[in-house]
């Protein structure tokens, strides 16, 4: 239970992606395992949380400027950075720090649908079960909105995880049980995805860019929307109005 993810070994992506997919569990294709380390404080969940949120909305950013989509593909993607950025702007609303703004993506990604889809389910993936460590963790601190919140951002990532798969070509693409909880801890996550943040380790087994990719801002962001809600009015669990009989 107490051995590290391996970096190089936890992401491998090949030729023969979807026959893996297909034969094994979409975690053990990819070589992801189990991480257990000290508990996190909540400032640290918060900041994790905002960076992979950071990552995220520049992520679906960037696809969108450089790959072309079809209408309800690119309606997808808008949607996605959407809630990337609700996300962000919630956890930075709420105390949160983002570690670094700026990110290697690995080479190819915007390539195709395949290889956007291949790598994004990876990160999905990661996503998901560092919200579900997070849930843990709030409630073990005692914290039951914040692991609510926690709970409700893990299914939107989910959400990301199916369209994502699809992409990719995994069939059927809603092929989880329920959703694999690696990580014990937020941080765990943090050297599965430390060649997005410094460049200097492969990225599902691909290297990565040599020039980091910054944050685009809010404005531009919202630029891009252009002035359009892909969205459900928000309801986290935090807002008094949400449980108005507490």
């Amino acid at each position: 239970m107490n051995s590290p993810v391996s970096r190089r070994d936890f992401l491998k992506v090949s030729a023969a992606f979807g026959t893996a997919a297909a034969a094994l569990s979409f975690p053990a294709a990819f070589g992801l395992q189990r991480a257990f380390a000290a508990d996190d404080d909540a400032q640290t969940i918060l900041n994790i949380a905002a960076t992979a949120e950071t990552f995220a909305t520049t992520h679906y950013y960037r696809a969108l400027s450089e790959m072309d989509f079809n209408e309800g593909e690119k309606a997808y993607m808008l949607a996605a950075m959407e809630s990337e950025l609700l996300h962000r702007n919630f956890l930075i609303a709420n105390g949160a720090v983002p570690i670094v703004e700026e990110f290697y993506f690995p080479e190819g990604t915007f390539a195709d649908n395949k290889m956007l889809g291949t790598v994004t389910s990876v990160a999905e993936t990661v996503f998901v079960a560092a919200y579900l460590a997070a849930v843990r963790r709030f409630a073990e601190l005692e914290q039951p909105l914040l692991s609510m919140v926690s709970g409700q951002v893990a299914v939107v990532e989910g959400q990301h995880l199916l369209f994502m798969k699809g992409l990719a070509g995994t069939s059927p693409a809603n092929d989880l049980g329920l959703a694999d909880p690696l990580f014990y801890n937020v941080s765990d996550a943090v050297p599965v995805i430390s060649g997005l943040l410094d460049g200097k380790s492969e990225v599902a087994g691909i290297k990565t860019e040599t020039t980091a990719t910054a944050y685009p801002g809010d404005e531009a962001v919202n630029e891009m929307l252009g002035g359009m809600s892909y969205l459900q009015a928000p309801k986290p669990a935090t807002d008094p109005a949400t449980f108005p009989s507490m």
